[in-house]
């Protein structure tokens, strides 16, 4: 349990942090009823997934060096995927949630 633990949290550093916080901000904000969670959740993911690739071609890094970049950040097993998605599911559905009940008051 230890192991998995600890290669769970070395998927996540803190500008995965600040993008999922974004993405799910964003994604919250799209939202117009509950059942069109899983859409924006996707949404949301496949924007953290590239965000990356982009921020550093535009701080100078090479496209080709970049990418691999991008794709390292999910790691072979698949763990970070199913975290991130499952994150993005809970913190859109609570900020969906959040404004629901006390937005346009």
């Amino acid at each position: 349990m230890e192991a998995l633990f600890d290669r769970l949290t070395a998927s996540f550093t803190g500008f995965d942090w600040w993008m999922i916080i974004l993405w799910a901000i964003v994604g919250a904000l799209m939202m117009r009823r509950i059942t069109q969670l899983p859409v924006v959740v996707g949404l949301a993911f496949i924007a953290d997934t590239i965000s990356p690739f982009f921020w550093r071609v535009a701080t100078g890094t090479p496209p080709d060096f970049a990418f691999d970049l991008m794709l390292a950040r999910l790691d072979s097993s698949g763990l970070a995927v199913l975290a991130r998605i499952f994150i993005y599911f809970l913190a859109i559905g609570l900020l969906f949630a959040a404004k629901v009940r006390w937005g346009r008051r």
